[in-house]
């Protein structure tokens, strides 16, 4: 007779059936919401719905709509060993990302990005627990509207260049590709302020072709054998970052560039303070992580974010400072060229909408610089930009949480271990909350 295994996904993950288990064992996991009275799409034993998720041609966020109109606001989805609910009614998104944050804390993680609790270059995204509490009372002040003003200027000398170009390509009434002329100016950006780039790359940053690379087509193998067989996830990720020309992977020529920018930072420091220099102000978010500190953070165990106990370490790590900056890349580089590019298309196939944002700015900034204050009078900028992502929620399956503790959302039993998705999309378009008009651009609403 076969062993029930548990149906505690941290226990799954871990556990390594025989030979004799293992069709059992997958299959137990597969059926797991039928089992619960919890509708979905079957997708395939052993693997669930894990190609679906995995398909560039018909992205996961759109196939994730289409559940929802056949299943309704909840349902369930198996990918390999793991189980996702997928939810799009309001009161139980509040429940699981703001009433009950401290039992969904953790995140839906591929095993080969790693281990949350022991990654040397874990980053905000990714960790949980204290780890997570530790990261986030440090860098915060990072993200402060003082530290912000430090960099402004770095943003609009690369504002300014992207516009150069664009004058420059469009001379004679050519058309570009806005998209990628957002995607040099955001990468430019980041460059400058994240990864130790001293002066604009725009249209010949040889980092581009990694960074694209790590947002192109997903290697579905890969990922399919992290889910399917967690256990493996560990060696996969040791073999991928060992032969990155082998494997090409992308990741690692990034992480080693900013790796060696942190250094070349902190050397240039030591050197300072020994010729006797005064430390300036900060250069960029290197700089300033590598000043950022907080108050002592006492905590008891890694798995709970809320208790206190131990006193640890007041400052980021070189690996901690790698990580936050490599996240920042990968968050911002994308989701921000595609907001910058839906942005220009409605307010292009919108000339009201784009006349009375233009009165606005001319309005508010009447001279040729515009002061890091006066940006937030910039209220219909503001009120386009949170449109156009209503209309074209980006990330969308970044919001994924993970259950670290047995808990009811509703008249839903989640289980530890279980993950659960908010349809983004979905919500984001949804009738009853936004009205009729719902599909339509209105910044107004």
């Amino acid at each position: 007779m076969v062993k029930k295994p548990s149906e505690n996904l941290h226990a799954e993950a871990s556990y390594a059936p025989s030979k004799l288990e293992m069709r059992d064992y997958y299959l137990w996991t597969w059926t797991y919401w039928k089992r619960h009275g919890i509708s979905g799409p079957s997708g395939f034993p052993i693997i669930g719905n894990a190609l679906e998720m995995l398909d560039s041609q018909n992205p996961p966020y759109l196939q994730l709509k289409e559940w929802t109109k056949e299943y309704g606001k909840v349902y369930g989805i198996t990918e390999g060993l793991s189980k996702t609910l997928v939810i799009s009614d309001p009161e139980l998104v509040q429940e699981v990302f703001v009433k009950q944050y401290d039992n969904f804390f953790g995140r839906k993680l591929n095993p080969i990005q790693g281990d949350p609790n022991k990654d040397k270059r874990i980053h905000l995204f990714a960790a949980q627990g204290h780890r997570w509490k530790r990261l986030r009372t440090i860098s915060s002040p990072t993200f402060s509207n003082n530290s912000l003003r430090k960099l402004k200027t770095t943003v609009e000398d690369c504002a300014l260049e992207l516009l150069r170009h664009i004058e420059q390509r469009t001379a004679g009434g050519k058309s570009i590709d806005l998209l990628t002329f957002y995607q040099e100016f955001t990468l430019d950006v980041i460059g400058r302020i994240a990864m130790g780039q001293t002066d604009s790359q725009m249209f010949k940053n040889p980092m581009l072709k990694y960074v694209r690379a790590v947002f192109g087509e997903p290697r579905k193998a890969i990922f399919l054998s992290g889910a399917v067989v967690p256990w493996t996830g560990p060696v996969l990720r040791k073999v991928l970052f060992s032969l990155p020309q082998l494997f090409k992977n992308p990741a690692v020529h990034i992480i080693r560039q900013t790796q060696e920018a942190v250094e070349a930072r902190i050397a240039q420091r030591k050197a300072d303070e020994k010729a006797g220099i005064e430390l300036g102000e900060p250069q960029d978010f290197i700089d300033l992580f590598l000043d950022a500190k907080a108050d002592d953070v006492e905590i008891e165990n890694n798995e709970d974010f809320t208790k206190t106990g131990v006193k640890v370490n007041r400052q980021l790590t070189v690996d901690e400072i790698v990580g936050q900056c490599f996240v920042f890349l990968l968050a911002g580089f994308d989701t921000t060229a595609l907001s910058l590019s839906y942005s220009s298309f409605l307010l292009a196939t919108h000339p009201e909408i784009q006349k009375k944002l233009q009165e606005e700015v001319d309005r508010e900034c009447p001279d040729p610089e515009i002061s890091f204050d006066q940006l937030s009078k910039l209220k219909y900028l503001e009120c386009v930009v949170k449109e156009t992502l209503r209309l074209y929620p980006l990330g969308a399956l970044a919001n994924s949480r993970r259950c670290m503790r047995a808990t009811k959302i509703g008249k839903y039993e989640i289980e530890e271990g279980i993950d659960v998705m908010c349809d983004t999309w979905t919500l984001h378009s949804d009738k009853s909350i936004w009205g009729e008009d719902a599909e339509e651009f209105k910044p107004e609403r």
